[in-house]
């Protein structure tokens, strides 16, 4: 099954790259349109043989899904000096790109797969953890990771696929200042 682990070195780590980027390609090519994609097109242009992908995917949804997992890895969490700063540097670059219709294709693409989407919510929930230890270190009062999840990060992704929302309407940063706003974050810890 595909899964979004630590990438591999040497030459698996050449072949997933060249899969990966041959089905970007294809996608972006094709305007996101998943029918116009087979294996044996992804194989000749990523310069392998279809058996490769056969063997390390099983097939073209899960492909579709681990190549949708690795691109959705929020980039690290960056230290900007405070909580609110954090999250939008973290998260704002997200919906963007993710509230496209090539962004929401990812999503789905990602969601056709349980494992991926359970080891994504893995990462994604360590990287909310990472926000808040940066937060502690610096003597801020931290929301709990979930309360994170649940008050921004959750409805916001649910919009971009229910309601094909854009950037602007899903107001993230107003979500962050809400969560944020004194009086609101719990110092409970999941």
């Amino acid at each position: 099954m595909a899964t979004a682990t630590p990438r591999p070195g040497g030459r698996s780590a050449r072949v997933q790259q060249a899969v990966h980027q041959a089905v970007r390609a294809l996608l972006e090519e094709n305007d996101g349109d998943r029918s116009a994609l087979s294996v044996p097109l992804v194989a000749e242009r990523a310069g392998v043989n279809s058996s490769t992908i056969y063997r390390r995917w099983g097939d073209l949804p899960r492909l579709l899904a681990a190549v949708a997992s690795n691109r959705m890895l929020p980039e690290q969490v960056e230290d900007t000096g405070s909580l609110r700063g954090d999250m939008e540097a973290w998260f704002v670059p997200y919906v963007e790109e993710f509230s496209s219709p090539l962004g929401r294709q990812v999503l789905r693409d990602m969601l056709a797969d349980g494992a991926v989407t359970r080891d994504y919510f893995a990462l994604m929930q360590g990287h909310v953890e990472e926000l808040r230890r940066l937060a502690e270190a610096r003597g801020e009062t931290a929301p709990a990771a979930r309360e994170i999840i649940d008050t921004v990060v959750a409805p916001v992704i649910y919009r971009i696929l229910f309601n094909h929302e854009s950037a602007p309407e899903l107001r993230v940063q107003d979500r962050i200042s809400r969560l944020l706003r004194p009086g609101t974050a719990t110092d409970v810890q999941d």
